[in-house]
């Protein structure tokens, strides 16, 4: 990101500035003189380079900056390639031919790598430190120690490969731990641990590399690379390519003086021994970028898992949904706040129990199974139930359950459990059921009198009917009629007509104590009493109770003889057969009633079975 920003705050130029090309000359002017000391010891003695780092941070340098950029840093490095070279008495040819084959290097590097790992450059990834090893350590390096391979020879009178292996390995080293500390430089990345700290891990590696290297009579180099991975755990990448740098210098110096544990390589030539050091260099360099690799996926899991829940409790805790997490046997992990608001308990006292502790007693049986069919790996379904609040009182709630699997064995570990409260729906649900109803009742009542209208008396008829032969029982059926309706509307008009017609219901309804038995208006005048379950003689004593409770009623009426109310009923009993009708009962009913009118009114007559049969 750093790399990025500076990027783009010297957008608008066209060439760096001039104290960054002088700090990049200064720089690169540093590090090559200070590896030609060192070098320049193991050349003398038949030797072979031991690290060369200019290229290194050149490429770190071309990585962070803009394409447009990079001829003028190539250019500055090679002038000072060139004054480098013509110091160790090259000539101006060769000086120009070596400079031109380290700007070769660092382009074949730059040019590949600039397009994987730019913006933000992160050698930490995987990916980016893979494409690294591969474009600027191993194929940049090797490309151009073959072409400076020719004139190193012919200069400087060398065998061939030899002159490969003083560019190739030296070069590869030198980029591999300048160009990572470069960049991690560059990010700030060194940064995050005290001075104290810093100097204190440099100071044992120095110590420790000294030590290692002076002697040469044991083996101790695993004490180096432990202090390396030290450095490595505690500095990062940045303080392995530094540390790695450190002990370049410290134990390629030690080694060309015959000094070191590379000096136990009995009957070898410096330069083996150099090679035998500068592939210790190589080891520890791969295995200090892997552990580098471990941390940074490691360190990346744990923010990705701190992210995810960050953000999982930022939802729960502003949802007003109660988000419980629960074991594969249901004892609850989590609870999210919002139970605080719903139900009044705090999430820490729920926590450790089950569903048993809350649910209400008749809904415990169905959460139990949702739970058992949720864990077979059945459908997730939403579930109502009552839950108990901490007052003691129970609120609706709905639970939507789901089993979440263990991400590495696939296995189910627990439950989700998303709780709503719908109380208000439920309320609204009841009052709606209520509605419901009311408006079913009052599509069956009769207007005028509060009983059973004639669809009510229907459906109940067609009801008791069936069930009469299914139980071969049974079925009586009462019709009443006002005798002289007509005449009392005349004498008295229509609205006392009104009120005969609501006391006689009322008194017939008085009669009728059964919850099964139905009186209903029939029509007009008429009204019917449907009892199930009841014979002849049963049907006949209803009957006349309804009968002489109108009489007792008193309620004048001129226009019939009797001078009061009265009313006439047709009965009608049977056991229905299969597949007949309820008309029949209701035809007989009528014709019994027809008898009591014709009879003189005010009574009772009965239709008898055979009357009955015949009506089928």
């Amino acid at each position: 990101m750093i790399a990025d920003s500076i990027r783009h705050k010297y957008e608008g130029r066209r060439y760096p500035s001039i104290g960054q090309l002088a700090g990049v000359a200064l720089m690169l002017g540093l590090l090559s003189g200070a590896a030609s000391l060192i070098n320049a010891r193991s050349w003398g003695l038949g030797g072979v380079t031991i690290l060369w780092p200019s290229n290194g941070l050149l490429l770190g340098v071309l990585l962070c900056a803009p394409r447009r950029h990079w001829p003028a840093y190539l250019a500055v490095a090679l002038g000072v390639d060139f004054e480098i070279n013509r110091a160790l008495s090259c000539s101006v040819l060769t000086s120009v031919y070596l400079g031109a084959c380290n700007m070769l290097e660092v382009v074949i590097a730059a040019i590949p790598l600039y397009a994987m790992i730019a913006p933000n450059p992160d050698l930490t990834q995987r990916r980016q430190l893979i494409n690294f090893l591969f474009y600027g350590v191993m194929l940049a390096p090797a490309i151009a120690s073959m072409a400076s391979s020719f004139e190193s020879a012919r200069a400087f009178s060398m065998p061939l490969f030899h002159s490969f292996q003083v560019w190739f390995t030296a070069d590869a080293l030198g980029i591999a731990t300048i160009t990572p500390l470069y960049l991690a430089f560059r990010q700030r990345e060194f940064l995050n641990r005290s001075w104290p700290e810093v100097g204190g891990l440099f100071g044992l590696l120095g110590v420790t590399t000294v030590f290692v290297f002076w002697q040469s009579q044991f083996p101790f180099l695993f004490l180096v690379l432990v202090s390396l991975l030290l450095l490595g755990v505690r500095l990062r990448l940045a303080g392995s390519a530094l540390g790695l740098l450190v002990v370049s210098n410290i134990g390629g110096f030690l080694t060309t003086m015959g000094h070191g544990p590379v000096a136990l390589v009995l009957h070898a030539s410096l330069s083996t021994r150099e090679l035998v050091f500068q592939f210790f260099i190589a080891t520890s360099m791969l295995v200090l970028y892997i552990v580098e690799v471990v941390i940074a996926e490691r360190e990346h899991l744990d923010r990705n898992l701190q992210a995810s829940e960050a953000r999982f409790r930022l939802l729960a805790e502003v949802s007003r949904d109660i988000i419980v997490l629960a074991d594969i046997a249901g004892e609850r992990r989590y609870v999210s706040p919002a139970v605080t608001e719903t139900l009044g308990w705090d999430p820490e006292e729920l926590v450790g129990g089950n569903h048993r502790q809350l649910i209400h007693p008749d809904d415990e049986a169905k959460f139990t199974s949702l739970l058992a069919e949720c864990r077979a790996g059945g459908p997730s379904t939403v579930v109502p139930y009552r839950c108990r609040k901490k007052d003691g009182t129970y609120l609706w709630l709905e639970s939507n359950l789901r089993l979440y699997h263990d991400s590495a064995t696939g296995e189910p570990i627990g439950f989700v459990n998303i709780e709503r409260d719908i109380s208000h729906r439920k309320a609204a649900e009841e009052e709606l059921t209520k509605a419901f109803h009311l408006a079913e009742n009052l599509a069956g009542v009769d207007g005028l009198t509060g009983i059973a209208n004639r669809r009510r008396l229907d459906e109940t008829m067609e009801f008791e009917w069936r069930r009469a032969i299914r139980d071969r029982e049974y079925i009586s059926l009462l019709l009443i009629d006002v005798d002289h309706f007509k005449r009392y509307n005349d004498i008295y008009g229509h609205i006392s007509g009104d009120n005969c017609l609501r006391q006689v219901a009322e008194t017939a309804l008085k009669a009728v104590h059964r919850p099964a038995d139905l009186l209903g208006r029939y029509g007009g005048e008429e009204f019917v009493v449907v009892l199930p379950n009841t014979d002849s003689r049963g049907a006949n004593e209803i009957a006349e109770h309804i009968r002489d409770a109108v009489e007792q009623l008193r309620a004048p009426h001129e226009g019939n003889p009797h001078a009061v109310i009265t009313v006439s009923i047709g009965c009608a009993t049977r056991i229905p057969e299969r597949d007949s009708s309820y008309s029949s009962l209701l035809q007989a009913a009528d014709s019994a009633l027809y008898q009591a009118k014709s009879a003189g009114r005010n009574r009772i007559e009965a239709a008898s079975l055979q009357s009955v049969e015949k009506s089928q």
